[in-house]
């Protein structure tokens, strides 16, 4: 179906799931711009946006980032923060007990941590545990820009 903007509309599905909504589960969509007869799914799109705000993940996790009109490009968003694997964490290091600075892999294969107290660090999912920011670089990892 073409839409009022002259675009090709779609529901892609991967495997038994609408791509859609795991769009919408990551915080990495929002629901805009629904016009009838396009509106079969709006209610669980709806649904799963609003878990999403909740959970306070992806575009939900800046202030006042999404608007009504889009996206506030000036409060930026760093996709950095997108768990994409199930991976656990790796086994902490010898001789630390406490490992807390998280290593994180970007979507788009960058290594990036975050330490305490950052802006992400409550909502990323390590994939690996550091002791020490030293040992997160010689990793091979670059700190987290906010």
């Amino acid at each position: 179906m073409i839409n009022n903007y002259g675009r090709l509309l779609a529901y892609v599905w991967v495997g038994d799931k609408m791509f859609n909504e795991l769009l919408l589960e990551q915080g990495l969509a929002r629901v805009a711009y629904i016009f009838a007869p396009n509106t079969k799914h709006v209610d669980r799109f709806y649904e799963i946006q609003k878990e999403a705000q909740q959970k306070a993940i992806g575009i939900w996790s800046i202030e006042n980032y999404t608007t009504d009109r889009g996206f506030d490009e000036d409060r930026g968003f760093d996709e950095n923060v997108i768990d994409t694997t199930e991976e656990a964490p790796s086994e902490q290091q010898p001789g630390c007990d406490n490992p807390t600075i998280k290593g994180n892999h970007s979507s788009s294969g960058e290594l990036i941590y975050h330490v305490p107290g950052g802006q992400f660090y409550e909502q990323t999912n390590p994939e690996e545990m550091f002791c020490t920011e030293e040992e997160a670089q010689e990793a091979g990892y670059r700190k987290s820009k906010r």
